[in-house]
């Protein structure tokens, strides 16, 4: 195996994957064991660098972190006390992706819970770039797309994504927004308001997207998601799009769905569009998002 240096986080994803088809098949394929893979890259890829340690660090507002103890050897740390089990799984993957990427750039990674969570707008292009690596090592495309073909997308199946891959909801449908060749948007909010959005690369081309990034946005009146009294509905109903976009065509609907999380404290809602429908304000038609 040919050393493998500064790599994108794409790269070295997809070079982990290729070792990992071969070497499993499909009934122990997934959940991806981090731990293992991360003492054994150093030697793998031929690097001057390994992960000699992998160990819990179970400290406040922490949830991983990488560090260089001396010359070519580092200890990996993550929270056992997430939330969840994919969240630990998803923790330890950002570290590895951390080292495999970013270890020629500094020697300490400290990692809280907004810069390993996969959408805190503000992060650093090198934890948005471990989330990258994280997401495709978990959830390699091919293997992902697979286990969604053929039926209507809904937040019960991405649920089920999340335990074949062994990753939270939250990351199996940001997985599937980055992915899918539908339009449609990932929205999560809190008290009325949008924490963050995310759309697909159809939906940014119609116009579906909304920007939070330094903006107060609320949960426009009269969707399911500003319903506090229905807490769920994971197959979605059918609403009028101007409910969510107000450019939208009187007679376009979407299909949204929720999920309210109360151990996190948050709604998760997806929302599906016509692959045609676009929502641009007669101004914006020409500048995109």
């Amino acid at each position: 195996m040919a050393p493998l240096e500064q790599v994108t986080p794409s790269k070295a994803a997809i070079r982990l994957t290729h070792l990992l088809d071969v070497a499993f098949d499909e009934s122990s394929r997934f959940p991806v064991d981090v731990p293992s893979i991360a003492t054994a890259v150093g030697s793998q890829f031929k690097l001057d660098d390994e992960i000699t340690v992998v160990e819990a660090a179970n400290l406040e507002n922490f949830e991983g972190g990488l560090f260089r103890l001396e010359p070519g050897r580092w200890a990996m740390l993550y929270n056992e006390q997430l939330k969840s089990p994919g969240r630990v799984r998803f923790t330890q993957a950002h570290e590895l992706g951390h080292f495999l990427v970013h270890r020629l750039l500094q020697d300490e990674f400290h990692c809280s819970q907004a810069e390993v969570a996969g959408y805190e707008a503000q992060r650093k292009a090198m934890e948005a770039e471990a989330d990258e690596f994280a997401s495709t090592l978990l959830m390699p495309v091919k293997q992902f797309k697979a286990s969604l073909a053929g039926q209507a997308i809904d937040l019960d199946m991405l649920s089920t994504a999340s335990k074949k891959f062994g990753v939270s909801l939250t990351s199996a449908a940001l997985r599937w927004i980055r992915s899918t060749e539908d339009s449609a948007v990932l929205v999560l909010s809190s008290d009325g308001f949008m924490n963050w959005s995310v759309s697909s690369d159809r939906a940014l081309k119609n116009g579906a997207y909304f920007k939070t990034r330094g903006r107060v946005v609320a949960v426009p009146d009269g969707t399911l998601t500003a319903d506090q009294e229905k807490a769920s509905c994971r197959l979605g109903e059918r609403l009028p799009l101007k409910m969510w976009f107000e450019n939208a065509h009187p007679d376009a609907v979407v299909r949204e769905m929720k999920l309210h999380c109360d151990n996190y404290g948050y709604t998760l809602s997806l929302l599906h569009l016509g692959n045609g429908d676009k929502v641009w304000a007669p101004r914006d038609w020409n500048n995109g998002p």
